[in-house]
Order: structure tokens, then C-alpha cells, then sequence
């Protein structure tokens, strides 16, 4: 095995995004007893509810242009990389905001229709908006990481974690206004980071043709795969809110809430390795790219087998004992972020290699069988079937992006 990746600047950067994500999750872990007090079972399923929603707002608004920009970061000069950025900016502006409106009206006769559970105002566009300011706001951070500047992103990230917090304490908390108060704080630190990360990149508007044109070819099939991600993630959750159990689903979402912060760990080692994923695999090192796939997989493990010797105690002090029969759920979601980290990994693998139709390929095969598999778990087990079904689904799709990658193995030598 060579360890020649396990660069001195390589550590340093991963200390960084160690340290911003810890910082983030504290900052998460310290605020959440204050949350439960202030929010009701009903208040996190509503939350939960539209945040699964967003899950289909969210890359048809993005368009996987960052993927688009990763991509081809290491392969041009600086003059035509900045051209890139601002097309991209430029895009998100305006095709992103048509996209908003169009999704929302949609959305709306949709709701009123199959959702009698749950209110639409004003929650609905409290958790669509800044699903639109977001586009600014990651671009900006991939950007960071892939320029390798870990300390800036590590500033950026935590400060946005302590604006965040301190806004939803002060609104759920002391304020007292409940599931509002908390989409409303969402809406005002993405809205004011977004508006930053234009003026950090010094946007001006305007569109190259070509770059534009290329962007969509590329992208068009990891949109269309990126949305059919809401059938691994989201489609619980459209599944359980038709269950009129808004008490279980509120448990059900904080369960999700509690083991999402396990996913830290795969997060930082996204963050500090995805840009050498896309530069081993276009300069053709094969293995680089696997052992990078082995170790994401492997360290994300660790901290999810420990947290379910722990869960309940834990949730006991992180809600103030309101949520404790959240663990159940918990134990079996935190498994979904080992399976997870599998999936995205050779995902990303695949479009380094330049297959995105293939991924949009195994994604819609992979959504059919998740598909599948919700309503058989939850006809039959309920919200314990919907849990187990994030972690299934996400191993299987897992496996099908190995079986593409054996079946290309001649075209990526």
C-alpha cells in the first residue's frame, strides 16, 4: 500500500475540517436539550417532514454543478477556472431561483391534496428558501477545499454553526416559537452566508455559452440521480407522515437529528479527501482511489458502533429526557451513515471517472428497489421499518456502483 497520499499538508488540512466539524457538532450537541424543551413532537415532525421534502428541491436547484466544477478544477488554468466559477454563480441566480418558484407552486397542490397532517404555510417556504441561498454558500466551501484552504473553511463553517445556534435558541428557546422560530433562524444565517460566499468569490454576473452548455450535458444525469436520492432518504418520511402518527414521527425525526451527527465523521473525511478523489482518478491511480473509498468507509464505522452502546443515556442528556424513546429509532439509523459513506463514495468514484450517465443509471435502478423495499418495511414494521430501510437501501445501492465499476474496468485503465 503507498502512503505517499498521507501528506504533512494533507493532515494539516484534515485537522482543520476535524476541527470545524467537532466545533459544529458541539455547537449542535450543546443547543439540542434547549431545542427539545422548545420544540413539541409535532414541531419536529414538521421540521422533519419538509426537510425530507427538500430533498428533491435541493439538486434541482443545485443542478450538480459543483460536481461539474470539481470535475474539471485540475484541468484547466486559472483564467478559465474563474470563467467556470462565475457561470455557475451566475446560474444559480437565476436558473435557481425560476426552479424555486415553479417547485413551490407545484408543490403546493400537491400538499394540499395528499398532506392533511401537516400545515403548508408558512413552513413550506421557511424550508424551501434557503434551500436557494445554499447553492452560494457550498459552492463557496468547495471551492475553499479544493483550493486547500482548510483553515478559511474551518472559520466559515464554525462561525456559521454559532450564528445558527445562537439564532435558534433565541427564537425556540426564549422566544418560545416552536418549529418557526427554528426554520426562520435557518432561513436568516443561509440567506446572510449565501449573500457572503457572492461577495468572497467576487461574483459579477455573466454566462460563457460554452461552459454553460457543458455544465447542463455533464450534469443533467447527476441532477436527475441526485433527486432520486429522496427514494433512499426521504421517501421514509412520505411514507410514515401518511401513518397520522405525527407523536412517532416526531421521535422518528429526532432520531434522524440525534445519529446525523455520527455522519460527521464521514463528513470531514469527504471534505478533506473528495478533491483527491477527482485527482487520482483523472490521473488514472486506481489504487489511491480505492484505499481512499476502504478508509472512509472503515473510520466512519468506528464512532457509530460506539454511539449504540450508548444511545439511550446519551439522547436521555441531549434531550432532557423529553426524546429518550428516540434510541431504538437512533440505533438502527446511525448504521445508515456506514452504508452511506460506502454508497457516496463509489458514487463519487463513478463521475471522477466521467460515468455520470452510469450513475444516473444505478440510481434509478437503485430508487425502484428502495422503492420497493419502504413500503414492504413499513406496511409491515412501521417507522422501525422505515429506519431499517435508509441503512438496506443505501448498502445496495452501494454494491450496484461496485458491480458498474467492475463492468467499466476496461475503460478507466
Amino acid at each position: 500500500m503507498n502512503f505517499t497520499i498521507f501528506k504533512n499538508s494533507k493532515f494539516k488540512s484534515l485537522s482543520y475540517y476535524l476541527i470545524a466539524s467537532i466545533l459544529s457538532a458541539i455547537i449542535g450537541l450543546v443547543i439540542n436539550p434547549f431545542l427539545s424543551l422548545g420544540l413539541s413532537h409535532e414541531d419536529f415532525a414538521i421540521i422533519g417532514y419538509f426537510a425530507s421534502i427538500g430533498t428533491i428541491l435541493s439538486p434541482i436547484i443545485a443542478f450538480s454543478f459543483n460536481s461539474f466544477y470539481a470535475r474539471n478544477y485540475f484541468l484547466i488554468d486559472d483564467n478559465k477556472r474563474e470563467i467556470m466559477l462565475q457561470t455557475l454563480l451566475s446560474l444559480f441566480l437565476i436558473f435557481g431561483f425560476a426552479v424555486f418558484i415553479l417547485f413551490f407552486v407545484g408543490y403546493y397542490f400537491y400538499h394540499i391534496n395528499f398532506v392533511p397532517s401537516i400545515p403548508f404555510f408558512p413552513f413550506a417556504i421557511l424550508s424551501f428558501l434557503p434551500i436557494y441561498f445554499a447553492s452560494f454558500y457550498n459552492i463557496y466551501l468547495l471551492n475553499l477545499r479544493m483550493q486547500n484552504k482548510s483553515k478559511k473553511y474551518a472559520i466559515v463553517t464554525v462561525l456559521n454553526s454559532i450564528v445558527g445556534a445562537s439564532s435558534s435558541i433565541f427564537l425556540v428557546y426564549i422566544l418560545k416559537y416552536g418549529a418557526e422560530g427554528r426554520l426562520v433562524a435557518t432561513f436568516i444565517v443561509t440567506m446572510l452566508f449565501g449573500l457572503y460566499s457572492l461577495k468572497m468569490q467576487k461574483f459579477h454576473f455573466g454566462i460563457d455559452n460554452k461552459v454553460a452548455k457543458n455544465a447542463f450535458s455533464f450534469c443533467w444525469p447527476l441532477m436527475v440521480s441526485t433527486i432520486l436520492t429522496f427514494f433512499f432518504m426521504g421517501i421514509d418520511r412520505t411514507f410514515l407522515v401518511r401513518l397520522d402518527d405525527n407523536h412517532s414521527l416526531g421521535l422518528y425525526n429526532v432520531a434522524l437529528q440525534i445519529s446525523g451527527y455520527l455522519g460527521i465523521f464521514g463528513t470531514i473525511l469527504f471534505q478533506t479527501f473528495d478533491p483527491d478523489i477527482y485527482k487520482y482518478a483523472s490521473l488514472k491511480q486506481h489504487r489511491k482511489v480505492f484505499y481512499m473509498v476502504l478508509m472512509i468507509t472503515g473510520i466512519t464505522l468506528i464512532p457509530n458502533l460506539v454511539f449504540i452502546l450508548v444511545s439511550k443515556p446519551l439522547i436521555a442528556v441531549l434531550t432532557f429526557g423529553k426524546y429518550v424513546d428516540a434510541a431504538s429509532f437512533a440505533d438502527i439509523l446511525c448504521l445508515s451513515n456506514v452504508s452511506t459513506s460506502f454508497s457516496f463514495s463509489l458514487s463519487h468514484v463513478l463521475v471522477a471517472y466521467g460515468f455520470s450517465k452510469y450513475e444516473l443509471f444505478n440510481k434509478l435502478f437503485g430508487a425502484i428497489l428502495s422503492l420497493i423495499l419502504y413500503k414492504f418495511l413499513i406496511n409491515n414494521y412501521g417507522f422501525y421499518g422505515a429506519a431499517w430501510g435508509q441503512s438496506i437501501s443505501w448498502i445496495g445501492m452501494g454494491f450496484i456502483s461496485v458491480l458498474s465499476l467492475y463492468i467499466l474496468r476496461r475503460r478507466i485503465k
